[in-house]
């Protein structure tokens, strides 16, 4: 279904465009570090993740990704250490063939991110179309362990969790094939186990339990699943001045074990999901719709340290 293509990845790079203010402010005064598994940069150094996603519509497989990038620890101008990402290679394999993306994949320039406490997370411009989900992902999962969080210093034993106060509304629209896009995300983050070499660290984002979003439509205020709050809508162009209307709850989780010595993520996985009703062929003010179908998407995403 078109409508739906890549929406999940551009729903992450919108959270994550949400929380690039308090990377600036990281930056300049630095944020807390954990002191059990925050990153220990050793500048010079060099080693790769590969990254493997598979997607599911309405249950079904449709492909997978499996990437891999290399990663150079150099220093800023400030002297602040970051991890400079070179994309390596690409394959996907469909159900009825496998097409290597390589050439697409190294085309990629280079870029940097980082988890120091002075550093930033920052998504690139995207140049390379067919890298868009994996540039996103892999940007989310180091989101997912840094300390933009926000108090992520305070986990320090099993059991020891932290909320973010409000949650964060991201904008995802593109005025284009996306007039309308907005979804809403409380997120926590929770150690789950330590032990003498690595921790366990649950990041989840979720559907919030108080409403975020100021629907364009009152049949929003009516869950698309039951007793969960509708937090996400998007509507994209269609034939004919008419309009596709997609609303209803998303949410993605990650648990990343993170070695002690260094900070480094050794394997992560994220669950991404998302759960609509998809209303085809609307009028200007969003009725009238010729028909309306359910319409689930999940991503199932592993990293990890080679």
């Amino acid at each position: 279904m078109p409508v739906i293509k890549y929406t999940l990845a551009l729903i992450l790079s919108g959270i994550i465009l949400s929380l690039l203010p308090a990377l600036s402010a990281a930056q300049n005064a630095g944020l807390p570090v954990n002191h059990l598994f925050g990153r220990k940069y050793k500048l010079g150094e060099t080693y790769r993740y590969k990254l493997t996603m598979q997607e599911f519509h309405d249950g079904k497989w449709q492909f997978t990704n499996v990437v891999i990038c290399e990663l150079k620890v150099v220093p800023d101008s400030a002297g602040v250490p970051y991890d400079e990402v070179h994309w390596v290679s690409k394959k996907v394999i469909n159900p009825k063939d496998t097409v290597d993306q390589t050439k697409e994949a190294a085309s990629v320039t280079p870029y940097r991110i980082s988890l120091d406490g002075k550093g930033k997370v920052p998504l690139p411009a995207i140049a390379v179309t067919e890298m868009t989900e994996p540039i996103q992902d892999f940007n989310t999962f180091f989101v997912a362990v840094s300390p933009v969080l926000g108090s992520i210093d305070k986990l320090n034993k099993t059991g020891d969790s932290i909320v973010l106060k409000d949650p964060v509304t991201a904008n995802f629209a593109n005025g284009t094939s996306m007039l309308t896009g907005e979804d809403c995300l409380a997120i926590s983050a929770r150690l789950i186990s330590a032990t003498k070499k690595d921790v366990l660290l649950h990041t989840a984002f979720m559907a919030p339990s108080q409403p975020c979003l100021t629907y364009i439509s009152s049949e929003m205020n009516t869950p698309v699943v039951k007793d969960t709050l509708n937090n996400f809508q998007m509507v994209t162009p269609a034939a004919n001045d008419l309009y596709n209307v997609n609303y209803g709850r998303e949410y993605f989780y990650i648990n990343s074990t993170i070695r002690k010595s260094d900070g480094k993520i050794i394997k992560a996985d994220m669950f991404n999901q998302l759960n609509l009703k998809i209303k085809i062929n609307c009028k200007k003010d969003y009725t009238g719709c010729q028909f309306e179908v359910p319409f689930a998407e999940q991503r199932l995403l592993t990293l990890e340290l080679l």
